[in-house]
This record gives C-alpha cells, sequence and structure tokens, in this order.
C-alpha cells in the first residue's frame, strides 16, 4: 500500500528546511562573502561530507552543491532548488516561501549560550523556532551558528535523541565583492514554454492510456470553484477557496512532466514546483499518486449531473491513507470528484461541461504564477 507522505517527504527533502539549504539569516544585513563548506547528513545512507559553496550579496545567497543549486533570500525566507538534467535546461525546480505561517517557517530564534570556531570564524549558536510549537514540541531542533557580522558558518538538525541528522561546517570564509549577477536565479526560469511541448507524442508505454477528448469543467463544492481543462495528455485542475487558498497542478499522463502551485490563506504565494525531465532511472510520479497506486477501479455504483448518468471510480485503489473518487462519463469526464484521507473529506460537482478542442495556451498557469516579482526575485 502506498502512503500520500510520500510526495510530501520529496517536497520536504527538496526545500531548505534542511541543514544543507539556504542559510539561515537574522537580517538582511549581511555583509558580500563566498564560503566554502562541507554538509554530511547522518540518516539512511550517508554519501559522507559534500562540498557546498556559498555565495551572497544583498540579501540574496546562492549555493553551489553536487546535485542542485539553490537560490534564496534568507531572511524573506524563499528558496529556489534546482536540478539539472544532462538533456534539458534543467530536471526539476522547487520554488518554496517558508513564510511563519507555513508548516516549518521560522517563527523565532533563541540563543543557546554556547560558541563555536569554524576555519578560524567564532560564531554564537542559536536555535530556529519552525512550525507550530505543539507540533514540534517532540520534533527535530534546527540550530544556526552566525558571526558577529551575521554570517550563518554553522548549522545542524538534532533528531529527537539529540544527535546529528545534518550539519554544514565552514572550510573556507572569503569576505568580498559579489555581483547581483553570481546570485540571480535564471533569467528564464519562470519560461514554461520552453518546455511545456503540448504536441509531443514520446509517450511511455508503461505509463501510456486510452485518452479522454478534449474537455473543459467548471465544478464547486461548499467553499471552492474548481477548474479542470484536458488537451491530449495534459490535464490543469485549479482549485480555488474564499479564505484566498488557490490550488494549481498540470500534468501529462504520459511523460510525467508537471507544474504545481498553491498559495496560503490570504492568497500568499508560498510553493511553486516544475518537473521538466525526470533524471534516469527515476521513477515516475503522477499527482494523488495515480499510477503508482494502481488502475482505477469500478465501484458499482451510479450517479448523474446535469442529466448526465456518470459511473464511479476509485481512481486510487492501492492507497493507504488517502482516497480519489471520480463520477466518470462514458468519455471518460469527471462529472464528481471526491477526495477523503487524514484531512476532511471534499466533493466536487460540475455545473458546466465543454466538449470542445483546447488550445495549448489554455493548459499554461495564470500570469501571476509565473511574476517573478511575486516571489520576490530580484531584478
Amino acid at each position: 500500500m502506498m502512503r500520500l507522505s510520500i510526495m510530501a517527504g520529496l517536497v520536504l527533502a527538496s526545500s531548505a528546511v534542511r541543514a544543507g539549504g539556504i542559510p539561515y539569516a537574522s537580517s538582511a544585513d549581511v555583509p558580500d562573502y563566498v564560503a566554502t563548506m562541507t554538509a554530511e547528513e547522518m540518516w539512511g545512507k550517508s554519501t559522507g561530507p559534500q562540498t557546498r559553496i556559498v555565495t551572497q550579496h544583498g540579501g540574496w545567497v546562492r549555493v553551489d552543491e553536487q546535485q542542485a543549486t539553490i537560490y534564496g533570500n534568507p531572511a524573506k525566507q524563499t528558496s529556489i532548488v534546482i536540478r539539472p538534467h544532462p538533456e534539458a535546461s534543467y530536471s526539476s525546480v522547487l520554488i518554496y516561501r517558508e513564510i511563519p505561517a507555513s508548516s516549518l517557517g521560522v517563527r523565532g530564534t533563541s540563543q543557546t549560550g554556547q560558541t563555536e570556531l569554524h576555519a578560524g570564524e567564532t560564531c554564537t549558536v542559536r536555535k530556529l523556532l519552525r512550525g507550530d510549537p505543539d507540533r514540534m514540541k517532540n520534533g527535530p531542533q534546527w540550530l544556526s551558528c552566525l558571526t558577529a557580522d551575521g554570517i550563518e558558518i554553522g548549522a545542524k538538525v538534532l533528531g529527537n535523541g539529540g544527535s546529528p541528522e545534518e550539519q554544514v561546517t565552514l572550510v573556507r570564509l572569503e569576505r568580498r565583492p559579489v555581483s547581483t549577477e553570481e546570485v540571480s536565479p535564471p533569467a528564464d526560469l519562470l519560461d514554461v514554454a520552453q518546455w511545456l511541448h503540448f504536441d509531443d507524442k514520446s509517450a511511455q508505454d508503461a505509463t501510456a492510456v486510452e485518452q479522454s477528448p478534449d474537455y473543459a469543467l467548471h465544478m464547486h463544492s461548499e467553499d471552492a470553484t474548481r477548474t479542470v481543462r484536458r488537451h491530449s495528455a495534459w490535464t490543469y485542475d485549479e482549485r480555488s477557496y474564499a479564505d484566498g487558498r488557490r490550488y494549481l497542478i498540470i500534468w501529462n499522463d504520459q511523460t510525467g512532466q508537471q507544474l504545481s502551485f498553491n498559495t496560503l490563506k490570504g492568497g500568499a504565494f508560498e510553493h511553486l514546483s516544475m518537473l521538466q525531465k525526470y533524471l534516469p532511472g527515476q521513477r515516475i510520479y503522477f499527482p494523488n499518486g495515480r499510477g503508482l497506486a494502481g488502475a482505477p477501479k469500478s465501484t458499482g455504483k451510479n450517479s448523474s449531473v446535469m442529466g448526465e448518468p456518470c459511473a464511479w471510480f476509485d481512481m486510487t485503489p492501492n492507497m493507504a491513507d488517502g482516497s480519489l473518487h471520480h463520477c466518470l462519463t462514458q468519455d471518460g469526464i469527471p462529472l464528481k470528484i471526491r477526495t477523503g484521507g487524514l484531512g476532511p473529506s471534499e466533493e466536487f460537482v460540475a455545473d458546466e461541461v465543454q466538449r470542445r478542442d483546447l488550445k495549448a495556451e489554455e493548459i499554461l498557469p495564470p500570469a501571476d504564477v509565473l511574476t517573478r516579482s511575486n516571489w520576490d526575485f530580484p531584478e
């Protein structure tokens, strides 16, 4: 049985909450510097210390690691993780804003009274207070060691027993002028048109499925609206709630390419991930566990919406702690979508159905999702 936590773990492992993410900073007033450091994970199959280079200017940093390049603004708690691909502009991009309201945002710090010495530099150790203090009471501890001028030269994540699970240690620190170009994310990073190829027929036989016709749906639940569009192998699925939350995911059933985005209550941007091309040997994941969670299975129940009949299918029959049910028409259009699991259940019902040929641009995300200033990117 597969669990929904698999995908949550993948996102968490790629974000900046680990010791090896972007360095913590108490303010944007940190001098320019280039730091050579070692990062090591002690849990799982440790690969030993890995070199990381941290470059800082004007509140923005670039972290060069073996498997990724990370850009970020510690004061704004914005991080951008770019994983390269030998045959594409990148394999994946994760943009994440750890504001205090998010699950692991820094809500404050406390002094530990400890000092450390790394490569001839002295620093004081702070404990970072992340997430809900009641829920994190027995969770991991994040420690950051800052120099007098605010440069993080050491960091640790301690497990429940107090032993280090991850740590970063300074090897060499150079305080020198750094240009804006050295720490700015690529100018074309949010240009998804470069890899969202809607006429790409390079399907993988293992995931190829019979395609339903193009369609556009408008749906509603008790407190939200939903837009679902289908064009060839591509699906666009966006939910909008009255409290400002938005959830968008765009994916390709055949190649596994994906884009997902969400906002918090009040509309603050929190997360944007883009998967352009899987790395060799990497397993393909689909939204809501589809594919890995088994082929859709009929429940034997039927319903109708606006006079059109539909049949209920369990879309993830092997999912252990979540469920996804669709009431499908004969040509595969979901007139009802019902989800359940660890959180509250939810059901969306179609109130408008259009069977028509869609244009490729109707699958693209809204313009505000890809606007650099909405993610506090440097201009």
